[in-house]
């Protein structure tokens, strides 16, 4: 096993659920939009961007991602920087509320059962 196998797998344990693509989502800090390259229950990855937050920094931020054309599944939360690397600023939310938590898990399980590009096991139903 190389090194980076085994730091991956690290970096795996401190994951609290798999991360799928997003084409359509973005995060707004500050009021300017950045593409989300893929989000979870616990977080989400964006590429960098100049001024882009330090690991630990915490910051607020509005997550939106159109459903249809009428319906917009939008949230605020605060998150904190977990990796900030040529792979993107990886962050995990901050205290979420029951209602958005739900909503976030019940719209990842509607996207997970129609677009067949999700891969399996992305999304867990416990």
């Amino acid at each position: 096993m190389n090194i980076s196998s085994l730091f991956s797998i690290f970096r795996g344990r401190e994951r609290r659920s798999e991360r799928v693509e997003s084409t359509e989502a973005n995060v707004y800090i500050d009021d300017i939009a950045h593409p989300v390259a893929d989000w979870s229950e616990s977080g989400f990855r964006i590429t960098n961007y100049e001024g882009s937050p330090e690991k630990g920094e915490r910051f607020s931020f509005r997550f939106e991602l159109p459903l249809t054309s009428e319906d917009i599944f939008e949230f605020e939360a605060w998150a904190e920087v977990v990796d900030n690397s040529n792979r993107g600023l990886a962050v995990h939310y901050l205290h979420l509320d029951e209602a958005v938590a739900t909503r976030i898990h019940e719209v990842l399980r509607v996207l997970s059962i129609l677009d067949p590009t999700v891969p399996s096991g992305a999304i867990t139903y416990d």
